[in-house]
């Protein structure tokens, strides 16, 4: 193995060093030793039960190893030949094959407009004269919105049937910004049908696994997994699908053949198609010239300067990473059947960023001339494009802080909530900043817009009625005085049957039981819900699989609209009714406007229903 090894990556060196002689010598043979270690530290940081990696160099597989437990019920050890994993979005790269594929057959055409092929459904024309097309949908810039993810895993419909059904709403122009994009990604998959006549996953059983000898494989709702998912706390979870299996919902691999589909791109096999290969590692499409953009799904991102190609992959349970490092001719990927404590298993990015600090040299940025030209237009706050606008999965915005830009005052700005902490950035081209002492690149390619470099989600412009932070504050205010209500109501009720005073209206009574009531759904609601949040892995698995639990916390977040109403009509009647003193007012009319302010932060995160999913 160590043989193989040293012989294969010592010849990308050569060829490497022939065409660029300042790259440093590829891995040494020690490199197999090296992933043993990481990943060994890996899976016992994140207490993961079981994990594989497969490395491609020189035109081979040189590494093809299992770690841990596939089934740790059972006790079965991972195979890396024959436990199946499921591949989740990494699918996403059979699904743009085989549109290529078709492609070249003439039978697609990749800036046709997709209702010319769509006969039982056609994509609402939001934006007329501005169509999407397959180019749009394997680049992740249809600019659907994210409204279709509740209950996803949920719906069975066949794929025609649940894409029609379940059609998001267009809420930017195709080719204005990237946004990563499962439906418009199965939308391909079904124009994979259409055009070749037979169901997707024989399709890409045919002519995407077959011709590979990916014989373990398989495109189907939940193919053929024997490899248990595990979340975040040890709990096995079913391997579950929806009907966007050509975004990944399903999918399965053995960790081999995905070494062999590593093999075939990295060599651009003409088994994958004719130019197949360097057509989906090609990028396709940037934001803005000065930044790493997107291929046909194969996204190009960077480490300290070192260009990488990468795909990941990730299923309730389970968790998979691709990436490609162009200088050492290596492809790695890595497949772990656990969420592990920080919800994504082992983190492939972070693992192979180690391997290029390890292997290659390091580099300096190269020194940019920052120019002083003004920068005021591009302050503010910027939330993630990914953002729903229509559905409850707009929640995720509530723990992901937006980006806010200011200025600095000498021709650059500052950033936070970027990941890598708060940063400095100067204008190294109108609308193009770069990293001070770093590699970032960001641009504002047009106005409102903030586009990050390698990234797939491009960043929108909010005013301040828009942040998050306002958006917590109104639920705080609103669980505190449901809070308050839950406990004072009872209380002052004691009170004032211990000291023998008369009973209130019959109207002020009715106001009260409604207070107390609006306030145990509103506190019942946050510590269930927020209990549920603290485990981003199991809060994304019941929104997706649309659980009972999720659907009971939406009905009762539902509930407190009417019953906001209802108290505000109780406010009414008190200081109509001068139903209590002035204390008492004040303090009903105070929780009134808790009430509503959760509420009203429940409207704008689009919690009420029906329907819920």
């Amino acid at each position: 193995m160590i043989k193989r090894l040293l012989v294969g990556l010592l010849s990308a060196a050569a060829a490497l060093t022939a065409a660029a002689p300042a790259l440093a010598a590829a891995p040494q043979p020690g490199l197999e030793k090296w992933l043993d270690d990481y990943v060994a530290s890996a899976m016992a940081e994140e207490q993961l039960p079981g994990a594989a990696v497969t490395v491609v160099a020189g035109g081979e597989q040189i590494i093809n190893k299992g770690y841990g437990l596939a089934d740790v019920e059972k006790g079965i050890p991972v195979d890396p030949d024959r436990s199946r994993f499921l591949v989740g979005s990494q699918a996403k790269l059979f699904t743009a094959q085989a549109a290529l594929q078709l492609v070249h057959e003439g039978k697609l055409d990749l800036d046709a407009d997709v209702n010319q092929y769509l006969s039982t459904f056609q994509i609402e024309d939001t934006y007329p004269g501005q169509p999407i097309t397959l180019r749009h949908l394997l680049t992740y810039t249809a600019g659907f919105d994210e409204d279709h993810v509740a209950g996803m895993l949920a719906h069975h419909e066949p794929l025609a049937e649940g894409l029609a059904k379940y059609q998001p709403a267009r809420v930017r122009p195709p080719g204005s910004g990237v946004v990563y994009d499962n439906y418009g990604t199965a939308l391909a998959g079904h124009l994979v049908e259409i055009a070749s006549g037979m169901p997707y996953a024989d399709y890409v059983e045919q002519h995407v696994f077959q011709p590979l000898g990916m014989n373990d494989s398989d495109a189907r709702c939940g193919g053929k997994g024997d490899t248990t998912a595990y979340l975040g706390d040890g709990t096995p979870t079913e391997a579950t699908c929806g009907y966007m299996v050509p975004g990944g919902t399903g999918p399965t691999s053995t960790p081999a053949d995905m070494g062999r589909y590593m093999l075939a791109q990295l060599t651009l096999d003409p088994r994958l198609g004719p130019g197949i290969a360097a057509e989906m590692q090609r990028q396709q499409h940037t934001e803005h010239p000065g930044l790493r953009g997107i291929g046909f799904i194969f996204e190009h991102i960077q480490h300290n300067g070192h260009p990488l190609l990468f795909k990941g992959g990730e299923m309730p349970g389970m968790n998979s990473y691709m990436l490609f490092v162009p200088e050492l001719d290596l492809g790695i990927n890595v497949v772990s059947n656990g969420d592990g404590k920080g919800g994504e298993g082992i983190d492939g990015i972070e693992l192979v960023a180690a391997l290029v600090d390890t292997y290659l040299p390091a580099k300096a940025p190269a020194p940019r001339t920052p120019i002083r030209a003004g920068v005021d237009q591009y302050t503010g706050w910027y939330q993630a494009g990914r953002t729903s606008r229509f559905s409850m999965y707009k929640v995720k915005a509530l723990w992901r802080k937006p980006v806010h830009v200011t200025a600095n005052g000498d021709g650059s700005i500052h950033t936070t909530g970027l990941s890598g902490g708060p940063k400095d950035w100067d204008q190294v081209e109108p609308g193009l900043f770069a990293e001070r002492g770093g590699w970032g690149l960001i641009a504002f390619p047009e106005p409102g817009q903030l586009a990050i470099d390698g990234s797939t989600n491009v960043f929108d412009r909010i005013g301040v009625g828009g942040l998050p932070q306002l958006h917590l504050a109104m639920f705080g205010f609103g669980t505190a005085a449901g809070l308050l209500a839950v406990a004072g109501f009872p209380l002052l009720a004691a009170i004032r049957r211990v000291r023998r005073r008369p009973a209130h209206p019959r109207g002020a009574r009715i106001a009260r039981v409604i207070g107390w009531l609006t306030g145990a759904v509103v506190v019942t609601f946050v510590a269930w819900f927020g209990s549920l949040m603290l485990d981003e892995p199991a809060a994304t698995t019941a929104v997706m699989e649309a659980t009972p639990t999720l659907i009971t916390l939406l009905v009762l977040a539902s509930a407190t609209i009417p019953l906001a109403a209802l108290m505000v009509l109780g406010a009414l009647g008190a200081w109509w009714r001068r139903w209590w003193r002035l204390p008492g007012r004040i303090a009903y009319t105070a929780l009134t406007l808790g009430a509503l302010s959760f509420a009203t932060a429940a409207l704008i995160y689009n919690f009420p229903g029906p329907p819920f999913t």
